[in-house]
């Protein structure tokens, strides 16, 4: 569930779970979009996807970027990227 949000202009923020995210979503599906099916670019609304979360040190720690196409992602983070995208997309 999402909580602690706040949307302007296209961009989203908040928290799901323990992990945190900014997206910036377009109106309609582009090119360029993270798809929801497939987890690769093309035919999604998402343009930009951060997610992050603490870890035990107080750091901020990066899990996934998408900016136009996948900048940085590990498989092991697979389900919390999945689970988030299916959320925003679905909007």
């Amino acid at each position: 569930m999402l909580s602690r949000r706040f949307e302007e202009d296209g961009v989203i923020a908040g928290h799901l779970g323990k992990y945190g995210f900014h997206a910036r979503l377009t109106q309609g599906r582009v090119s360029y979009g993270l798809n929801q099916r497939t987890l690769y670019k093309g035919g999604g609304r998402i343009a930009q996807l951060r997610i992050w979360r603490f870890n035990r040190q107080g750091e901020l720690v990066t899990l996934a970027l998408y900016d136009r196409g996948w900048r940085f992602g590990r498989i092991e983070n697979l389900r919390v990227v999945r689970r988030l995208v299916q959320v925003l997309d679905g909007r």
